[in-house]
């Protein structure tokens, strides 16, 4: 399995604008890095030498030619595995998930808005789970671009759901904007995530959680299914869907 990132020694939080503009460079130039000096990235990052020296240290490397060669190495790695036909296998999810469903069914059944958050593949099944549950009567949202000022639109709500997918539960952009619900009193928040120990799952709420082979090809492009996300969100609605009728009767 390759590396998901070269960002895995420091936490993100800690990272100044500087740092975050390197990153941000680095993550959407993954092919250029393995060919390029220290100034290259620099320039295009907007920065200095010495801070891209002071960033790559960071991430524990000792000198740049050490970290462009882990770097060409994690770049040209492939995964070879096949499609998993067992992806959907019972063993695949926590032994309590029908607990965890009926808890997060209950938040969202006593809710206003529901908002689902994803970047990356996982906004389209953010996109997904906000139609399904659309037409059970909910409000709700596909929230899929970090900037967009959510939380001033959502100032004056309350009883909000907030559902971040995120395959490894270390996006950034899903960190950061969790890291924000986090601390808002009128939002119970959900995480959907392979890692449980990630940061994402222990900033929420609630945890529903699934196993699954991370498939990524030059770095950054992602081919990690979405199927076992997607299958939560189909059992979390059917779930929804029979406690509604359930009050109804």
């Amino acid at each position: 399995m390759i590396k998901l990132s070269f960002f895995k020694n420091i936490e993100f939080e800690s990272l100044s604008e500087v740092d975050k503009a390197i990153w941000h460079y680095l993550s959407n130039s993954s092919d250029k890095i393995p060919y390029m000096r220290v100034r290259d990235i620099a320039k295009e990052s907007h920065t200095s030498p010495s801070s891209v020296m002071r960033f790559i240290k960071k991430l524990g490397y000792e000198s740049f030619p050490e970290f462009r060669l882990d770097f060409k190495g994690d770049a040209a790695a492939l995964t070879q595995e096949k499609f998993d036909e067992n992806i959907l296998n019972r063993e695949k999810f926590p032994k309590d998930l029908e607990y965890r469903l009926t808890n997060v069914s209950n938040a969202i059944l006593n809710s206003e808005n529901i908002v689902f958050f994803g970047v990356g593949m996982s906004a389209y099944t953010s996109e997904y789970a906000a139609r399904l549950f659309a037409m059970l009567g909910f409000n709700t949202t596909a929230f899929t671009d970090s900037t967009y000022p959510l939380f001033q639109k959502l100032e004056n709500t309350s009883d909000n759901v907030f559902i971040s997918l995120s395959v490894t539960g270390n996006t950034s952009e899903v960190v950061e904007i969790m890291n924000g619900v986090k601390n808002k009193p009128d939002f119970v928040s959900v995480a959907i995530t392979s890692d449980p120990a990630s940061h994402l799952a222990i900033m929420s709420d609630h945890v529903l959680n699934y196993q699954v082979n991370l498939k990524r090809d030059k770095r950054y492009m992602d081919f990690t299914s979405q199927i076992p996300a997607m299958y939560i969100i189909e059992l979390l609605c059917e779930k929804v869907k029979y406690l509604q009728q359930k009050t109804e009767q």
